[in-house]
């Protein structure tokens, strides 16, 4: 799907509508959960084992991030406590963890939550008792689509249909005699993917010669792989988390299939996830993806990039800062694509929330983004929200990687709008 010290007067310079601070009284605070006159509590569940590991520096630098803000006073003179459950990507273990962090952890709002099926395994509990599920770390259209029946939900990066469309636009538009092989991680993640590159590719969907799942369980792909290969696809289009993304690349240049053009998701297109593949032995030049934030590689000097180094290097300790060390060393971006642009809103959000904010004055915050000043996002991307738009970001630039096994990723084209 990474996420990465950080000036609290710059928090994303965001706009909201005047007025949602909330007239609470000292003892209001006491009647909201996880909210005292010196604590904010939060909380969220994250793969830090299991399939989807790779994505376990994402809280870890969201906790040196609230680390940092809480070394320059807090929000509002509240320190953020922030706790990080591991769920291992399983739903089955994400339900009770959110209901530990609601009944006996007694948490304000959960945050940052990692995956699909685990958001959606949780997110009728958490409206139910209107808790805040905010700024989740995953880029499906149902956190968008959904408001009026979970107003207590809200997503962070751009819809993964609508980059998936962007895809079957660009296949359709640029390679008119495509064969086109997908794979699809076999779950609602993958299949709303494969859906958008449908929708996308239009009539030229017909193009699709062959589609095959995996079970995020099981990250093998070879079987998979050789059949596309046997069904003549040359342009590879991977839905997946990381690790099975590195091997499906791995694999294609093992078998000895090497398709005119290869797709991977933006969520797995860190670039030290390519880094990896190429390691390994994948041919990587020419693979296309999609980014909404600045590359802490090939746009140094932006001031997002330079915040997240400084970030990682005072506040990320322990193995944590070993892994984003690493991450920083190849790419910043891996710390900063998947958490501090969503720090960067919650922090501030909480601020406009009011000096004694409640859950719905949060909520109404969130609800009110308009800025088009995040150092953290691609130069150019706005985050908007409103009561009619509960998605953040609804822009991308396609990008490409050339240099192989010390590459990196260029972009190129023009930034995409409306992307949903």
């Amino acid at each position: 799907m990474g996420r990465k010290g950080r000036i609290v007067t710059v928090l994303a310079g965001i706009a909201l509508v005047a007025g949602i601070a909330v007239t609470a009284a000292v003892a209001g605070h006491q009647a909201t959960p996880g909210l005292t006159a010196t604590e904010i509590k939060i909380g969220g569940t994250f793969p830090l084992t299991g399939v989807a590991s790779l994505y376990k520096t994402i809280p870890v630098a969201e906790k040196a991030y609230f680390d940092y803000v809480n070394d320059h006073g807090g929000v509002n003179g509240r320190k953020i406590n922030f706790e990080i459950l591991d769920d291992s990507y399983d739903p089955s273990k994400t339900v009770p963890l959110a209901q530990q962090l609601v009944e006996k952890d007694g948490v304000f709002a959960v945050f940052g939550s990692l995956g699909t099926a685990p958001t959606l395994a949780t997110w009728g509990y958490l409206n139910s008792h209107k808790v805040p599920q905010v700024l989740v770390a995953t880029g499906d259209s149902y956190w968008g689509f959904s408001k009026k029946k979970y107003p207590w939900t809200i997503g962070w990066q751009p819809d993964y249909p609508g980059e998936a469309k962007l895809y079957g636009k660009y296949i359709a538009a640029n390679m008119k005699n495509a064969k086109i092989g997908v794979l699809y991680q076999n779950d609602a993640y993958g299949k709303n993917y494969y859906a958008g590159l449908r929708v996308g590719l239009g009539e030229a969907k017909v193009k699709i010669v062959d589609a095959e799942s995996y079970d995020a369980t099981n990250p093998s792909v070879t079987q998979q792989i050789l059949a596309l290969k046997s069904k003549g696809a040359d342009t590879f289009v991977v839905f997946a988390t990381p690790t099975p993304t590195i091997t499906a690349l791995v694999t294609a240049t093992k078998v000895g299939w090497t398709p005119a053009a290869t797709f991977i998701n933006n969520v797995s297109s860190n670039r030290l996830f390519l880094l990896a593949a190429a390691g390994a032995g994948a041919k990587v030049d020419g693979v296309i993806s999609t980014s909404y934030t600045a590359s802490a590689t090939t746009q140094q000097n932006l001031a997002g990039v330079k915040l997240a180094q400084s970030l990682v290097n005072q506040y990320a300790q322990g193995d944590g800062a070993g892994a984003l060390r690493a991450l920083a060393r190849w790419t910043a971006a891996a710390v900063k694509n998947v958490a501090n642009d969503r720090r960067r809103v919650m922090t501030p959000q909480r601020q406009h929330a009011g000096k004694n904010p409640t859950r719905a004055s949060l909520m109404a915050a969130l609800h009110n983004l308009n800025t088009a000043k995040n150092p953290f996002v691609y130069p150019g991307i706005k985050l908007q929200t409103s009561a009619k738009d509960n998605f953040p970001i609804e822009q991308e630039i396609m990008i490409k990687w050339a240099g192989g096994a010390t590459g990196d990723w260029q972009p190129f084209g023009k930034l995409l709008d409306h992307i949903r």
